[in-house]
């Protein structure tokens, strides 16, 4: 995983759109820790019911009901990406960005 700072000067964009920028910031990594805990959490609901379904001999039925476990880690991934996407629409929109890595 690759971390970037972006900066601009305060002066190159509106108040209104500093705002808007933050704020796009803030929901990416919300979206981005809710991800994370999701992939976690669900990711060992998903093992632990594969792990019941071959011990009780009903594997496809496990494997389905892993595979819906796995679509709440899905939906905030596409949500996190999104979001990533507003934000650098944003950043594209700011005249003279710097960026560093």
């Amino acid at each position: 995983m690759s971390h970037s700072m972006m900066s601009f000067h305060s002066s190159a964009v509106r108040q209104d759109q500093a705002g808007a920028i933050i704020a796009d910031y803030l929901a990416l990594e919300r979206a981005r820790r809710h991800r994370r805990v999701f992939v976690a959490w669900f990711g060992l609901l998903a093992a632990l019911i594969v792990g019941l379904g071959t011990a009780v001999h009903d594997r496809s039925a496990a494997w389905l009901a892993a595979g819906l476990c796995l679509a709440a880690p899905a939906w905030a991934w596409a949500i996190e990406l999104r979001r990533d996407w507003r934000l650098a629409k944003r950043l594209d929109e700011v005249p003279k960005v710097i960026k560093s890595s």
